[in-house]
């Protein structure tokens, strides 16, 4: 009797262990990211919408970010909100996005 409940026991905690570990990985996997860079378009006519940012590193060398833009998504004009579909190409903006399995998805955007 004494071996059957060990050996349960064991079960249970190898089973709890099993499911934690991907919980886990996954929170690990999203990121949070700040860029700064001029918009290059925006896409509101596809569901979720959608913002593509060029940033010039450092480096000198130019990174592109494409990000969902959700309902959520807090997009703000100075000190006002604004909408997605008021962006301009060739603004300065500040994209923060997470960054997930999923591919990226806008939490903010500011324009100056």
């Amino acid at each position: 009797m004494r071996t059957k409940l060990c050996s349960l026991c064991l079960v249970f905690a190898i089973g709890l262990v099993a499911l934690t570990t991907p919980l886990a990985t996954a929170a690990a996997e999203t990121i949070q990211r700040t860029v700064r860079g001029t918009v290059m378009a925006t896409n509101t006519a596809v569901d979720p919408q959608t913002i593509v940012v060029k940033v010039v590193l450092l480096n000198k060398e130019e990174l592109i970010v494409g990000a969902r833009v959700p309902t959520d998504t807090t997009i703000t004009r100075g000190t006002r909100a604004t909408r997605l579909a008021d962006l301009k190409v060739g603004e300065a903006a500040e994209l923060t996005y997470l960054k997930s399995p999923d591919g990226l998805i806008a939490r903010s955007i500011h324009v100056r």
